[in-house]
């Protein structure tokens, strides 16, 4: 009989076999989790760090909350509901670091809105060939995204397009909550403010697609952010309608009448109503009554800007100048920090002679350089300032006007609203797109419809860490870690001695 050898070639094979199993069970468990992970309803946060940088601030939450209630009820109807799309065409450097906290950010908003149902917040990139359709689609209704857009959101057949200058302010920091906060406000509200837009006056053309005189870039604008625009004739209506939202007038080329000034007055007056007026140059309005009411003085004085700094390529006026305290109609130029451009602008200031009124606020808005005048005269050529005659700078432009129901403006409920604009330009299709003319304009109607959505979140900082510590600290750092698994090779070294010797 052969002496017994120890052979372990048939022991192999299963090891192997063995070995291949553990590495598919740990590749299958890796992709499950991670799989589960990214499902909502699997989703549970705990932000554990003091200030919660991680987390929603409370604001956002319960907006969360409320356009939840909002989204459609039923077996798979509201997921998806709200859509954000993140832009990736754009690849420099700072791009991609704003994408990537955006990103993080939409994550935290896809996890709050699943926490009672279905997520009807979702996320998704498109860009570089990825979502084309669904990007087409969007083109098609709403406009071609262009290079400075980060996110669309969207819901429904509404949808609001944001920039990378609007996610981070001028001194770096990042405001993406704050933005997608107020976007999501914009695009999930129920009911749609009714903006009547005044004519009979040659008014620029609500439809009209002409580039000087049509404005249907703009109106297509505001439809798209939930807004309904309707034409208005104050000659043929015994006053401003009951739903009316805001009145829009846009660049009149002939007077108001008395009658159709006393509609306006009593509808900013008892109705608490709210008008944007887009005035030009070397046209009579006529709306001297409406404006006198509410401290603002809009003479046919025309801007006449010498700064070749303050002058576009096209040899238009690029008013950069703005009002040093904080308002929302000029946070938005400050915050991109544009300008706006026009070639005539006619001046729309503070009437310095108007009765004193302790219920009412006026503030001027956008100026001209030190070296402008406002020329009255606009026959005489060459155009020189006269002391005597014209307005000098620096001439105010654009100016509101809010007044309060109470007593006094410092406790009483808002009332009415009045801006009052220099040139209708702003507006139309020809210069909307330039500057901050579109970014401004959408800000006015926004800020007369009680829509500018002026949240103010905290901030979401990076966390930043530091150890400071001595030799000392490390070395009884060092000694805590290492007492466990010295403790495991000392047993591990007893009982290899131990079975050795027995």
């Amino acid at each position: 009989m052969a002496p017994l050898r120890d052979d372990f070639g048939s022991v192999r094979p299963i090891r192997r076999l063995n070995r291949l199993t553990q590495a598919l069970l740990a590749i299958a468990l890796a992709v499950v989790v991670n799989t589960l992970a990214s499902m909502p309803q699997f989703r549970q946060r705990h932000d554990i760090t003091a200030d919660r940088r991680h987390s929603l601030a409370a604001e956002s939450v319960e907006t969360m909350r409320a356009a939840g209630r909002r989204s459609p009820v039923g077996a798979d109807r509201s997921q998806g509901w709200v859509k954000a799309l993140l832009i990736t065409g754009e690849t420099s450097e700072p791009a991609l670091a704003i994408r990537t906290r955006l990103g993080k950010l939409l994550d935290s908003y896809v996890v709050e809105s699943g926490r009672q149902g279905p997520a009807w917040f979702a996320q998704d990139r498109a860009g570089g060939g990825r979502n084309a359709p669904l990007l087409s689609a969007l083109a098609a209704r709403h406009g071609a995204p262009d290079t400075t857009i980060a996110l669309i959101l969207t819901c429904g057949s509404r949808a609001k397009y944001v920039s990378y200058n609007e996610l981070v302010t001028k001194e770096g920091r990042f405001r993406g909550e704050e933005v997608v906060t107020a976007a999501l406000l914009e695009v999930t509200e129920d009911k749609a403010a009714v903006c009547y837009v005044t004519t009979g006056h040659g008014e620029l053309g609500l439809e009209e697609a002409m580039p000087e005189r049509g404005m249907s870039l703009l109106s297509r604008h505001l439809r798209n952010r939930n807004f309904e625009l309707r034409p208005l004739n104050l000659a043929a209506v015994t006053e401003v309608p009951r739903d009316a939202s805001m009145v829009l007038i846009a660049g009149p080329l002939t007077p108001f009448s008395a009658s159709e000034n006393a509609r306006l007055r009593s509808y900013l007056s008892e109705r608490n109503g709210r008008v944007l007026a887009l005035l030009d140059p070397g046209r009579d309005h006529g709306l001297e009554p409406t404006l006198a009411e509410w401290a603002i003085f809009s003479p046919d004085a025309e801007l006449q800007e010498p700064d070749p700094a303050r002058r576009t390529t096209d040899g238009d006026i690029a008013l950069t100048r703005l009002e040093e305290k904080e308002h929302p109609l000029t946070k938005v130029l400050k915050e991109q920090n544009q300008p706006l451009i026009a070639s005539r602008i006619r001046a729309a200031r503070f009437d310095e002679g108007s009765a004193p009124d302790s219920t009412l606020s006026v503030w001027q808005l956008v100026f001209s350089s030190d070296a402008a005048w406002g020329e009255t005269d606009l026959v005489r050529r060459p155009v020189k300032f006269e002391a005597d005659h014209d307005q000098p700078g620096p001439v105010c432009l654009a100016s509101a006007a809010q007044r309060a129901t109470g007593i006094r403006k410092d406790v009483g409920v808002v009332g009415g609203r009045l801006v009052v604009v220099g040139t209708s330009q702003i507006a139309a299709n020809q210069r909307l797109s330039r500057g901050g003319n579109r970014a401004f304009a959408t800000q006015c109607v926004a800020w007369l419809t009680d829509r500018d959505r002026a949240v103010s979140l905290p901030d979401r900082t990076e966390g930043e860490y530091q150890l400071n510590a001595t030799a000392a600290d490390f070395w009884a750092l060092a000694l805590r870690f290492s007492l466990i698994p010295v403790a495991v090779l000392a047993v591990g070294l007893a009982v290899s001695l131990w079975r050795r010797r027995s």
